[in-house]
């Protein structure tokens, strides 16, 4: 007799592969959770630098008008000495 070319499959399923099957699952939750932690302190991190991205603009924006004025008066003053001069 001649035993046919027959692929075989069998529907047994090992202890070692069911072992196998939870460690990759239970790998990729911890995986997958400790992206989402990274993800969460990227967003503070965020959060916070905004925040001084803020604040920096805000203490710019306060020295820059500072400047502004000091400037003015230096004109004022320059001009003021050229007319005196002029005169």
């Amino acid at each position: 007799m001649e035993k046919p070319d027959k692929w075989h499959l069998s529907k047994a399923i090992s202890i070692s592969h069911l072992a196998t099957t939870f460690a990759l699952i239970l790998a990729g939750v911890i995986y997958i959770t400790g992206i989402e932690k990274d993800v969460a302190v990227l967003q503070a991190n965020l959060a916070n630098l905004q925040t001084q991205i803020i604040q920096i603009e805000t203490d710019n924006k306060a020295m820059f008008e500072k400047i502004d004025k000091k400037l003015d008066q230096m004109i004022d003053i320059i001009h003021q000495y050229q007319l005196k001069r002029d005169s």
